[in-house]
């Protein structure tokens, strides 16, 4: 009787440390995972780039990170609690007050204080802050790339904010290449001056 002999010709699998199989193809979802932690990192660069061009800025927007009571006694900084804030998407918001050259806070603070009309072309970074008193009162703030972005800015803030600066809900300041538009649902005459009187005496000096 003749036997006939049938050998295995699966190929060996690579085994690991512990004696255990090893699949040769990573997972789809080990690659899914991957992927996602490279755009996290991504992310978290470019904000911490943002943070740090900002915090390099002389002069510039850095003087007004303010709290509430440095403007007015009667002002407080109102606090992030997961709440809708007024015309600024929550996702770009990570402190009040914030400033930063990150580009989506740059564009959406550039959409925001200028109620949609302008993009963060010639905007090197940002400022959001909203403090709570009889009223709320609120400061955008955008630094120019150059003087000519400075000059286009102010132009285009002033005329988009006529109306509301001609009931004295809003004004635009400048300093430099330093635009700040300062905006209140109601407060007093008195506490009003002293918001507009503190930012004007902390916008940088024009540039020689």
């Amino acid at each position: 009787m003749r036997l006939t002999t049938y050998m295995r010709c699966d190929r060996a699998r690579p085994r690991g440390g512990n004696g255990r199989d090893v699949d040769p193809q990573p997972s789809v979802s080990r690659l899914a995972k991957g992927f996602v932690t490279m755009i996290n990192m991504k992310r978290f660069l470019t904000a911490c780039l943002g943070l740090l061009l900002a915090a390099c800025s002389p002069g510039g927007l850095r003087p007004l990170v303010l709290e509430g009571r440095d403007l007015h006694p009667s002002l407080v900084t109102r606090q992030l609690d997961g709440s809708p804030i007024r015309h600024v998407p929550s996702t770009v918001l990570r402190r009040n007050p914030q400033h930063s050259a990150d580009p989506e806070f740059v564009k959406a603070i550039a959409s925001s204080g200028s109620q949609g009309n302008l993009g963060p072309e010639g905007i090197r970074s940002a400022l959001y802050a909203l403090y709570l008193g009889e009223g709320e009162v609120g400061l955008y703030g955008l630094e120019a790339s150059s003087a000519a972005d400075a000059r286009r800015l102010e132009n285009a803030l002033r005329e988009i904010w006529a109306r509301n600066a001609s009931l004295d809900r809003a004004r635009v300041h400048r300093g430099g290449r330093v635009l700040v538009v300062v905006w209140t649902d109601g407060l007093s005459p008195e506490v009003w001056e002293a918001v507009n009187r503190g930012v004007v005496e902390r916008l940088p000096a024009p540039r020689k």
